[in-house]
């Protein structure tokens, strides 16, 4: 998922020479128990995110749950506005009494600068314990892979662990709109970009897009880049292997198609005054055919969903899609707790399947197990509990770009924004983003 941009300087205050801590020296040693029942009266301290609509009722639900399986065991929760846990992280984890259990986002901008500064529990010998590393999709788990010397991502031991419920960036389509235009779901990206020219002829605004804040064009560009590139090699780049470069994970050709939309007419009219969150009323309200977003985001009324559906962008060459998706929350373990053993068998818990059956049961995108069911008579959530199911399934997704440097988001929107305004080329956006990447794969060598 994506850092705000301004906490990107606050999370800072966890690389090395800040804290005492030294990346890979905090792990569980000697036997671990996985057996809560037996761990005695533990009070645990869980900070999260969830802290408004489905968000909270699912956590809500998966506590309630775990309590009742482990009456011995108390959760206690504090929740938090996204952006106010990310401010606060670094120096709760620092406190004297930090929470047992935190969010840390995946990426350069959070966990790796935790992992660095010795703040988050080494799980490696829980993963094993419980067998994360065989159950997790491959390239879900690798999200929430660091090397001990903190120097390499998407490698080595595990720091966090997924929940049971997904965070993909998919393609949300009117169902009445694509049938007006006399078009069907996309196959392939040539398919897609046929239907915006069918959209644009019939006077349908194509994509409803807003960017008066920056954000709106990440979205429809990450999609881009994962028709377009190698998963592989936007894997590779993402995790700072310094194997690939930006140019070879389809970000180049990402910039430039997106230029040529925005040439063409083809997004929401002077969409660089509009609202992210106006142009998704706005594309529920019927004045859009097509809409990346966030799974799960749309503002939806009782009975509305019912008018829409959700894709992956079709790959180029005709392959399987590939998402850029994640859990939607990495739960990690201070390396201060107090209740190593209780806090990992919490995290095993909410990665679970009875965690991914609540999460249906809420109304939101489960996530690790396919096998989980979508209720009928809501198509949009059927398209979306598909789309998780594939991913389990296929490992068919690839990590955020922006987790690759903790500035990178802030570059690519800004390059981005002058870019489409006119002021500036997409060479001078990939230019951009490519020596952000090179200064601070120097930093990892130091």
């Amino acid at each position: 998922m994506l850092v705000p941009v301004a906490m990107t300087a606050l999370l800072a205050g966890c690389m090395p020479g800040t804290d005492a801590g030294t990346a890979g020296n905090s792990v569980s040693s000697g036997p671990v128990s996985t057996d809560p029942a037996t761990m005695g009266n533990i009070t645990l301290q869980v900070l999260d995110s969830f802290s408004g609509g489905t968000d909270n009722a699912w956590m809500t639900s998966v506590v309630s749950a775990f309590e009742q399986k482990y009456p011995n065991i108390t959760i206690k929760r504090t929740s938090l506005p996204w952006g106010d846990v990310m401010a606060a992280l670094p120096l709760k984890l620092k406190s004297a009494n930090p929470p047992d259990i935190v969010p840390a986002n995946n990426g350069w901008q959070s966990l790796g600068t935790l992992v660095r500064g010795g703040l988050v529990l080494n799980l490696d010998n829980y993963a094993k314990a419980y067998g994360w590393k065989q159950t997790f999709p491959q390239s879900i788990a690798n999200e929430h892979e660091f090397s001990t010397d903190g120097k390499q991502m998407g490698t080595g031991s595990m720091f966090g662990a997924p929940v049971a419920r997904a965070s993909v960036i998919e393609v949300y389509y009117n169902r009445a709109l694509l049938k007006r235009i006399g078009a069907g779901i996309p196959s392939t990206l040539a398919d897609f970009q046929a239907d915006l020219a069918k959209a644009k002829s019939a006077g349908v605004n194509p994509i409803s897009l807003g960017n008066v804040d920056q954000g709106g064009i990440t979205e429809p560009l990450f999609s881009l880049m994962d028709s377009l590139g190698s998963p592989a090699d936007i894997a590779d780049f993402v995790y700072s292997h310094g194997l690939v470069n930006i140019d070879r994970t389809g970000f180049p050709k990402a910039v430039s198609t997106l230029k040529q939309w925005s040439d063409k007419g083809y997004l929401t009219k002077d969409y660089a005054g509009v609202a992210a969150a106006d142009a998704a009323q706005d594309f529920v309200n019927g004045q859009g055919l097509f809409h990346f977003d966030y799974s799960g985001s749309l503002p939806l009324k009782a009975g509305q969903s019912k008018n829409f559906g959700s894709f992956v962008l079709p790959r180029a060459d005709g392959g399987k899609p590939v998402a850029t998706a994640s859990s939607a929350a990495n739960f990690s373990v201070s390396a201060k707790s107090k209740h190593a053993d209780a806090a990992a068998a919490f995290l095993n818990f909410a990665a679970g399947t009875q965690a991914a059956e609540l999460a249906v049961k809420k109304g939101t995108m489960p996530l690790l197990h396919p096998d989980v069911k979508a209720p009928a008579g809501d198509p949009l959530f059927t398209d979306d509990v598909a789309i998780a199911q594939r991913l389990s399934v296929d490992g068919a997704s690839v990590p955020y770009l922006d987790w690759s440097t903790p500035t990178l988001l802030n570059t690519i929107n800004t390059t981005m924004q002058n870019m489409l305004a006119g002021k500036s080329t997409p060479s001078a956006v990939v230019s951009a983003a490519r020596q952000n990447d090179a200064a601070f794969v120097k930093t990892l060598a130091r």
